[in-house]
């Protein structure tokens, strides 16, 4: 118990006192925001001019460039894409326990060697208690690039949600989300598309958040984002140009 509370005393003084320069050289190296109370736990990494709202605890997260987190949300062992948004209070629900119809106990104690509640009764493990997408860099939850996350989403450890697609706020997802959906409810389910399915072929055969920066900012400048069509045609021409 000793060492436990010293240990918590010494992160106490290091989010108070040390960390608040940790965040200031992190928002000046990958020219992002990271507002008060907001902290960034081990494995975290910044792409690029990413804001962070209030209150917001990221653990293992990856952001892709441009992407945001808005405030009190709190997001584990996940992988973002490119200039996705996520709304507030969004939350990654990671963990099981057996339900397996097998297992008496529903407690981690009884199958779990870990101890991470404080105590164990097994020498071994039983249950898997983790999903993991890659399991070498802990990742269980991936959130692909263009996508929008709405107010008070959980999202379920295992789940993909894929490029472009749309989660409504209050939506449960506990299972893979299709490209360019739109999706709602507990559990969230499939409203609509976003285009047609000829552009959403195109859009994924042509991922435009992988171009370069400044392309992608003096396309925008020139209005190109505003009609998806236009923008592809544009697109396919200058790759079928460049082929030439």
């Amino acid at each position: 118990m000793i060492e436990r509370k010293l240990k918590e005393v010494g992160s106490a003084l290091y989010r108070n006192i040390c960390y608040p320069f940790v965040r200031m050289g992190v928002e000046s190296r990958t020219r992002s925001i990271i507002k008060q109370g907001s902290y960034l736990d081990k494995g975290t990494e910044l792409e690029g001019r990413n804001y962070i709202g209030r209150d917001v605890r990221l653990s293992n997260v990856r952001l892709g460039y441009g992407s945001y987190v808005n405030s009190d949300c709190d997001i584990s062992n996940t992988r973002i894409g490119r200039f996705s948004s996520i709304g507030t209070r969004v939350t990654t629900e990671l963990g099981s326990h057996p339900a397996d119809g097998k297992h008496v106990a529903l407690h981690p104690a009884f199958y779990s060697s870990a101890g991470a509640l404080g105590f164990t009764y097994v020498e071994g493990d039983s249950y898997d208690e983790m999903k993991y997408l890659d399991e070498e860099s802990h990742i269980q939850v991936i959130i692909g690039s263009d996508v929008w996350i709405g107010n008070n989403v959980s999202i379920l450890e295992g789940v993909k949600i894929g490029d472009g697609a749309i989660v409504a706020a209050g939506s449960l997802v506990n299972k893979d989300l299709e490209p360019y959906g739109i999706y709602a409810g507990v559990p969230a389910k499939k409203i609509r598309d976003r285009f047609p399915e000829d552009t959403v072929k195109a859009l994924l055969e042509k991922p435009w958040w992988r171009l370069p920066v400044k392309e992608i900012r003096k396309r925008a400048a020139a209005g190109e984002f505003d009609d998806a069509a236009a923008f592809i045609e544009k697109l396919t021409e200058e790759v079928k140009t460049k082929r030439e």
